[in-house]
């Protein structure tokens, strides 16, 4: 299997949980990048825990939950730089 292939499983999955987790907590936009930090922080801990036990299968999925969380961070800042262009009548880039 390719790299683009492999890369291509991964994004759609990343895409997936992020699609999943608006569904269970709704849009959350309105976090601070200090509440982000603690949401990062409790997956990052399910990632070591399951590094510390070995369980291939369960790291790999806390890993696509840990990259949604921080595709979902990196959307809030868009948004806030977005909603900052648009208050200052700056043209969106």
């Amino acid at each position: 299997m390719d790299r683009e292939h492999v890369r291509m499983i991964v994004t759609e999955q990343f895409l997936a949980e992020r699609e999943s987790q608006e569904d269970k907590w709704g849009e959350q936009m309105h976090h601070t990048d200090e509440f982000w930090t603690v949401i990062l922080g409790e997956e990052f801990g399910e990632v070591a825990r399951e590094v510390y036990e070995k369980d291939t299968e369960k790291l790999y999925n806390e890993l696509i939950q840990c990259g949604a969380v921080c595709m979902a961070w990196a959307e809030a800042i868009q948004k806030r730089n977005i909603d900052r262009q648009i208050e200052k009548g700056e043209e969106l880039q």
